[in-house]
């Protein structure tokens, strides 16, 4: 089984190989930025949290942006108002939605 705040569920990695995008199902995501250092070694740098609060995350993927910053794209539902409505009608009405993440370097 996962955990739904535990990263690890999805990962996603930057066509150009500069950064990696690690997101559990629901409000957890980490970006690596990827390096090499003078003796050509790859270095991870320390994460760089982009969580979001009552989201679920159904699908993560890296962009190909050419040499531009990395952009990674989700599709996400957040369910603030159907977590509050105990009628239920409000999660009938929840959509999901394209959300894209760019890192700047």
């Amino acid at each position: 089984g996962c955990r739904r705040i535990v990263p690890g569920q999805y990962l996603a990695a930057d066509p150009k190989g500069r950064a990696i995008l690690i997101a559990g199902i629901e409000k957890q995501k980490f970006v690596y930025v990827m390096n090499r250092d003078a003796a050509n070694k790859l270095t991870i740098s320390s994460p760089l949290e982009a969580h979001k609060s009552e989201t679920l995350i159904f699908s993560v993927v890296g962009v190909d942006v050419g040499f531009d910053n990395p952009v990674f794209a989700m599709i996400e539902m957040e369910y603030t108002e159907a977590d509050q409505d105990p009628s239920g009608e409000a999660a009938q009405d929840v959509e999901k939605k394209l959300t894209y993440y760019e890192l700047d370097l």
